[in-house]
């Protein structure tokens, strides 16, 4: 989750080829597992004319069973990165349901093109490259495997590069700015690399642009526009703040204090917390993703609290965040480029809704179970339309060229980075606050359900 994740600088080329050659030869396979392919009885939602649907509708590129069925050509692999363990594990394990629903809703419906589907997930852990490196290889090792999905694997996003070397169909959602990076210089070099989300700059501009709304009509009256930034040391979250950082200066704020916390577990915020009480800013912005990490750091704030606004970037965005905040969270801001649109007005959203309940008992749908649950149906799409799952770089100039309406907006993709569009007509920006202990969507006013109110801390 410049952000839902604007992550990853690009490692040299070299360095990923040497590691991807040193994993080959050591043989790494252990982070990886099978997942077969079951029936589902999600409903169809049914879709526009000229366009494919990726909410739990399995019209759009399921099979027949009747006499114009193409013959079976039997089970082919779509491949999975995702961090199954470690401190972003509700993650991986999100991506990992979006990716199984997609592929169960394809093979109820009789498959794509004479295919049915099986998962294969590989288990990035922490992200490191590595890992990561030895997920790549194992997957492009299996001569079954002809897509790989993710919400986010590395942390640079380098496994591109290996990637489109191979040929191989690649669909992701995290670190933008990294995929616009890397494609952008040579967008023909990569006809199999699509982000189904749009760029991160968004993330850098608008919890400054509300906020600022919120001041004009006297919902919110900030004392001298002071705001205070904490990030994590990953390239995900100081991208993030860096760029908020530059829209504050631009919009007449002031920043009055910057922190930095190592990557990983951080159960002690007094430090970072006693400087922002001496400092008493009109807002406060935690950049740092990690569930575990925003929800100690909203407990220690809330234990002596400043009239702050509270922005915290991604996590409250996980159902495991909200599980464990509960009220504690009401009046906490955050936003999202990555999950479903969060209103009955997108019929794509209550289809998914409803798949997802049916399958694992919720209807929280995981923002990472919409990139991968998306990626799949995109990629089925793909197939159904050129018939033969080995002609990857037509599979992946058909993805580059299709319209999805989705249950997170419609799905273009710009021809220049290969990143999904951004705006309300395509993958909007979707503001939230926690009040009454659920997420109430308040920005953008096409599918707002409610509006900004002071948080209980201002009392």
């Amino acid at each position: 989750m410049t952000t839902l994740r604007t992550r990853r600088g690009l490692l040299a080329t070299s360095v990923a080829a040497a590691v991807v050659l040193l994993a080959g030869a050591c043989g790494a396979n252990a982070g990886s597992s099978d997942s077969s392919s079951s029936s589902s009885s999600a409903s169809s939602a049914g879709s526009a004319a000229g366009s494919s649907s990726a909410g739990g509708d399995t019209s759009g590129s399921g099979g027949s069973s009747g006499s114009n069925a193409p013959a079976a050509r039997g089970e082919i692999t779509i491949g999975l990165l995702a961090t199954l363990t470690g401190t972003t594990a509700s993650d991986g394990q999100g991506a990992q349901r979006g990716a199984e629903l997609a592929i169960k809703e394809l093979n109820a419906a009789g498959g794509v093109a004479g295919y049915t589907f099986k998962l294969r997930a590989e288990d990035t852990k922490n992200e490191s490259n590595d890992v990561v490196t030895a997920g790549v290889q194992n997957l492009l090792s299996d001569d079954s495997v002809k897509a790989v999905v993710t919400g986010y694997a590395s942390t640079t996003n380098f496994e591109i590069n290996n990637f489109a070397r191979a040929g191989m169909v690649y669909i992701l959602g995290g670190g933008t700015a990294q995929t616009a990076e890397i494609v952008g210089k040579d967008p023909a070099k990569y006809p199999t690399i699509w982000s189904v989300t749009p760029s991160y700059a968004q993330y850098g501009t608008g919890p400054v642009d509300l906020a600022d709304q919120w001041a004009a009509a006297g919902t919110w009256k900030p004392r001298n526009k002071s705001a205070y930034i904490v990030t994590s040391d990953n390239a995900y979250s100081k991208g993030i703040s860096t760029d908020l950082k530059a829209y504050f200066g631009k919009k007449g704020w002031s920043v009055v204090g910057e922190q930095t916390v190592p990557f990983g577990a951080v159960s002690d915020w007094g430090t970072v917390l006693a400087d922002i009480r001496s400092k008493n800013p009109d807002y406060v912005v935690n950049t740092d993703y990690q569930v575990s990490n925003e929800i100690t750091f909203l407990q220690q704030f809330l234990q002596n609290p400043t009239k702050s606004l509270m922005f915290l970037q991604y996590g409250p965005n996980q159902p495991a965040w909200l599980d464990e905040a509960k009220a504690s969270g009401n009046g906490v801001l955050y936003n999202n480029l990555a999950g479903v649109i969060a209103s009955d007005k997108n019929p794509e959203t209550v289809t998914l809704q409803k798949a997802y309940q049916a399958a694992y008992g919720t209807s929280a749908v995981d923002p990472q179970a919409v990139i991968t649950y998306q990626a799949v149906k995109i990629y089925a799409d793909a197939l159904k339309k050129v018939g033969d799952a080995d002609k990857k770089t037509e599979i992946g100039q058909a993805i580059g060229a299709s319209t999805t309406k989705a249950a997170g907006g419609t799905i273009v993709f710009d021809q220049q980075t290969h990143l999904a569009k951004a705006g309300d007509d395509f993958v909007p920006l979707q503001s939230f606050q926690i009040q009454d202990a659920k997420p109430v969507l308040i920005a953008p006013e096409k599918y707002a359900g409610g509006s900004f109110v002071l948080p209980p801390w201002f009392q």
